[in-house]
């Protein structure tokens, strides 16, 4: 299971890219065919209408409507798209820079009889090959902590997303967030399971958005809503234990499922999840 020196080392666009080509066969067998966290509205949701509800969520905080050309930065395998084209009735552009979860996206849009109305391509959302006012409205789903992969692409990016929404458009928005740095061990932790240290993802996103020309008119933490995730994961785990032990090796299943164990307290202690409506 070691990783390559591309991922192994500092985080870099080329790294998370290739982080995620590596990851997504395993987070599609164990998880499904969303990359983020659920929000869970009750409780007693399962994962995938969790992870449905959170797509929902910021799909509503964009406040999209029939007919609107929509932004998807970050799309991971194309679901958000799918069901923000089929549910709202919108026609959406999805961007993501790992090429395996390109792949399968556009093979699952395929799948799905909406390449019409869904399109899958390559993009850099910290420099998008989009003109000025391109789009009616963005989604950016717990996306923006990968994307910006230095302090300063973090402007970049709400600048980007700035430039190509039309006058009088909303983002919406979500995404981890630290709030203080974890101790060393638990740092360990998140980013052995999230791919991050805590001070990368120490954010004040708000703050970011007010900045650089958006007015926030909707803000929300989730995070307590969308703790219950751990507890699937584990089940997930626990359910398919012979399977994870086979594919991974008794050693390391043992640690995933001790870290995925810690992540939560560790959450708990440091982290924020907003969620954001802007308007430009």
């Amino acid at each position: 299971m070691a990783l390559p020196p591309l991922v192994r080392g500092r985080r870099t666009a080329a790294g998370v890219a290739a982080y995620f080509d590596l990851i997504t066969d395993d987070g599609r067998l164990f998880y499904g065919e969303s990359f983020h966290l659920g929000y869970f509205r009750t409780g007693s949701e399962a994962l995938a209408q969790a992870l449905e509800a959170h797509t929902d969520l910021v799909a509503e905080m964009a406040r999209l409507h029939t007919g609107q050309h929509v932004l998807d930065v970050g799309c991971g395998i194309g679901a958000p798209a799918l069901r923000i084209a089929e549910r709202f009735g919108c026609h959406v552009t999805a961007v993501n820079t790992s090429h395996e979860q390109l792949r399968q996206g556009k093979r699952l849009v395929e799948e799905r009889g909406m390449a019409r109305r869904v399109h899958i391509a390559k993009g850099d959302a910290r420099a998008l090959d989009f003109s000025d006012a391109s789009f009616d409205a963005i989604v950016c789903l717990e996306a923006a902590g990968d994307i910006c992969v230095a302090e300063e692409d973090k402007a970049r990016l709400v600048r980007e997303l700035h430039r190509v929404l039309r006058p009088g458009g909303y983002v919406g928005f979500s995404d981890l967030a630290m709030r203080t740095c974890p101790k060393p061990e638990d740092d360990r932790v998140l980013k052995a399971v999230l791919y991050h240290s805590g001070a990368e993802l120490v954010s004040d996103w708000a703050a970011l958005f007010a900045r650089h020309g958006f007015t926030v008119v909707d803000r929300r933490d989730i995070i307590a809503d969308t703790m219950p995730t751990w507890d699937r994961i584990r089940a997930v785990y626990d359910q398919r234990s012979a399977e994870v032990s086979h594919r991974y090796g008794k050693r390391i299943a043992d640690r995933i499922r001790a870290q995925i164990d810690s992540i939560p307290t560790i959450l708990a202690n440091n982290a924020t999840f907003p969620a954001l409506s802007v308007r430009k």
